[in-house]
């Protein structure tokens, strides 16, 4: 679900790990396995086709092949925020009041949020937002994701919401009169809102994330980005700078990513990032690389991303009629 979703794809970025932690309600499940599928031996991995390498002026609108099997950033904000709408009606069932503020501001606020992670792929990528935030992640996207936490919740509404006991135990007994679901309201709104039962998509989901990962880190090592790294470096000495690459500057240890605003310095460093991005094309070059490695990703596992891409679809295709049907809170106690 959200609050799995959204993997650190790129390990290597201590720093980013600060503003990536904003995000792990809205992103993508990632469960990064070494080997394939269902515990199948990995597959040696073919070699990338070439692509052509486009010339961007940010990432946030490029889509990389693997996207095609993943839900859209909507789909997957609107699945999440019916979720919870249906466990806020199991749980209103057992007199309890859950996610009292929960509106469907959640979709647009958690779509933003997914947005600004991929504008980021490559390291910052809007020259505006670098002007004014630098390397500091917008508040607003990554403001609370959930109103209400489990752990403020009493014993009785955690049972009625997981579907377990104090002592861990599955729920035998009725609560308030009524039997608890299997796996409690979460459980419920889990096979509610995705027919198939979450565990077949998640297994799917969790190929696609790998799969992602894999390509990412092979693209890293790929000559090309090496190359483009430098010519990088070198416009960033030009401009008063030293950093080896677009990471270390994002890592520059003088840059307080918590903080409320970025310092002078950050926004100074940020905005010729951007510039030499943009002169030697490093978003473009960066793109087309990891795409290559993508399809050829995407040619070894054929089989098992069609089943994934079906399943997408389906789940699609059912999301106008929950909303219809969901959208709006319970009536109150």
């Amino acid at each position: 679900m959200a609050e799995a979703r959204v993997n650190t794809e790129r390990t290597a970025v201590r720093r980013r790990s600060a503003w990536l932690a904003a995000l792990s309600a809205g992103g993508l499940a990632a469960t990064l396995l070494v080997s394939g599928c269902d515990g199948e031996p990995a597959r040696p991995p073919s070699a990338p086709g070439p692509v052509a390498t486009p010339t961007p002026t940010t990432t946030a609108n490029l889509r990389l092949p693997l996207n095609a099997y993943l839900p859209t950033p909507e789909e997957q904000a609107t699945g999440e925020y019916l979720v919870y709408r249906v466990q806020q009606r199991c749980m209103r069932g057992f007199g309890f009041q859950y996610l009292p503020h929960l509106s469907s501001d959640y979709i647009k606020t958690t779509v933003a949020t997914w947005r600004e992670y991929e504008s980021r792929r490559y390291g910052i990528s809007e020259r505006a937002i670098a002007a004014e935030r630098g390397y500091h992640l917008d508040k607003a996207p990554g403001g609370t994701r959930a109103p209400q936490i489990a752990t403020a919740l009493s014993l009785p509404e955690r049972e009625a919401l997981s579907g377990r006991t104090a002592d861990g135990r599955a729920s035998s007994t009725p609560l308030r009169g009524r039997p608890v679901p299997r796996d409690g309201c979460a459980g419920q709104a889990v096979r509610t809102v995705y027919a198939d039962g979450s565990e077949s998509a998640q297994r799917g989901n969790d190929l696609v994330a790998r799969l992602r990962h894999e390509a990412f880190e092979r693209s890293r090592s790929d000559p090309r980005v090496a190359a483009v790294n430098r010519t990088w470096s070198a416009c960033m000495r030009d401009k008063g700078f030293t950093y080896r690459d677009p990471d270390a500057a994002l890592e520059d240890p003088r840059w307080d990513l918590r903080s409320a605003r970025p310092s002078r310095a950050e926004i100074a460093v940020a905005t010729a990032d951007i510039s030499c991005k943009l002169r030697v094309n490093l978003l473009g070059t960066n793109f087309a690389v990891e795409a290559e490695y993508e399809n050829a990703v995407i040619k070894d596992h054929t089989p098992e991303l069609e089943k994934a891409r079906t399943r997408k679809a389906a789940e699609s295709e059912r999301l106008p009629g929950l909303m219809r049907r969901y959208d709006r809170a319970p009536s109150p106690l």
